[in-house]
């Protein structure tokens, strides 16, 4: 049983009317939505999420991108390319497409496009999504990533893009440069 299913056990009929409100596929004789209330709301701070990572990438400078505090860790400039990447995976994965190749060289405007393009191509696809994607399982051919839902590919890629992010500013403060005020 799915999550609108549940709801409309539990609920009764009473939801049918308002499923769309609460971001539901249609119900029987109600219109269905292109985007979910959730899908929106995700995506408003999926944007406000690529707004503040490209202030905390601006306020590097370009002759520090290649910046890393110990030699294991990626490169500021890597951090962000990585994250994007590997977001273009977590999302494409629900719609079986590959992720976006990582830029082979790095420079400020390079980095700063592929961030833009990665993050845009993963909102077109979340704005698309259906609530059978979001809940379904099975996804890809390894069986860790089958037992991930779609919404946990959606918080994957969020969650992944945070953490990226939070090492960058580390990286900003290493640097004596104070990280622009958090926006959310």
């Amino acid at each position: 049983m799915n999550r609108k299913e549940a709801l409309l056990k539990l609920a009764g009929s009473t939801l049918l009317t308002s499923a769309p409100l609460l971001g539901l596929a249609s119900a029987p004789g109600v219109a269905a939505r292109s985007t979910s209330t959730y899908q929106e709301g995700f995506l408003r701070r999926w944007q406000a999420a690529k707004e503040y990572s490209l202030k905390v990438l601006d306020k590097m400078p370009e002759e520090l991108l290649d910046f890393r505090p110990r030699p294991e860790e990626m490169s500021f400039g890597r951090q962000f390319t990585h994250a994007a990447h590997w977001n273009t995976f977590f999302i494409g994965t629900i719609v079986n497409q590959p992720p976006l190749k990582e830029p082979a060289e790095v420079s400020k405007v390079i980095i700063r496009e592929y961030y833009s393009t990665c993050h845009d191509h993963c909102a077109a696809i979340i704005a698309k999504l259906d609530d059978r994607q979001l809940d379904q399982t099975g996804y890809g051919t390894q069986p860790y990533w089958q037992k991930h839902t779609g919404h946990d590919f959606l918080l994957r890629a969020f969650m992944h893009t945070a953490h990226h992010r939070a090492q960058t500013l580390v990286y900003l403060r290493l640097k004596g440069i104070e990280p622009p005020f958090f926006a959310f």
